[in-house]
């Protein structure tokens, strides 16, 4: 019957239509990201992020890193605000980072300088330090990670290493890089580059 249309099986025709028709990935922006999280899309528990264009689900930490990042953001707080700079920095826990039109990250801390634009997320120029707190996260902390913030600015960027009790502290963004990170041991303290005055010994981070 005519009108009983069935699939071509020719291989010529397939390999045509491959050629014609390449499969390609469709990327997310941050607004489409956006959207899905306002219709209810993202409800999973855990952190969602969008490494370029694509859906990324970081389970809820653990008791080590919850321990680390609520200590870190104590400590942080506290410095700034003695040492008079609560009006210059605020520490944002959590907060979304957009690095690019399909990239948006969400660091365990931030430290953001004030004023804030309420109307659009910080970026990398408005970013004094980022703190990601690592444990089975190490590898994507010390190289995706790095690589994405050196390239959105960041001037200063600490990896906290909860399993070796070591702070990783990579400075002055260059080419899409970090130069190699000085790696301090807990018994050593460390000096934030937005506030050299203030002084943090590591084993109260890590």
């Amino acid at each position: 019957m005519a009108d009983d249309v069935r699939p071509n099986h020719s291989p010529n025709l397939r390999t045509q239509e491959a050629t014609d028709f390449p499969a390609r990935e469709k990327r997310l922006t941050v607004a489409e990201f956006d959207r899905m999280a306002e219709a209810g899309l993202l409800n999973e528990p855990g952190k969602h992020e969008l490494w370029d264009g694509r859906i990324m689900m970081t389970p809820p930490p653990g008791a080590p890193h919850m321990d680390a990042e609520s200590r870190i953001n104590e400590a942080l707080v506290l410095g700034i605000a003695q040492a008079g700079l609560r009006a210059q920095f605020r520490v944002v826990p959590g907060g979304g980072l957009q690095i690019g039109e399909c990239d948006l990250r969400q660091p365990d801390l931030m430290v953001v300088r004030l004023p804030i634009n309420r109307e659009r997320r910080p970026s990398g120029d408005g970013v004094v330090l980022v703190i990601e707190v690592a444990h089975s996260s190490l590898p994507d902390d010390l190289g995706e990670k790095r690589g994405k913030y050196a390239a959105a600015g960041v001037a200063e960027y600490w990896v906290v290493d909860v399993q070796h009790a070591l702070l990783h502290v990579f400075r002055g963004p260059h080419a899409g890089d970090y130069p190699p990170a000085q790696q301090l041991a807990a018994e050593a303290s460390v000096s934030p580059l937005f506030a050299p005055g203030l002084s943090f010994a590591v084993a109260d981070l890590v």
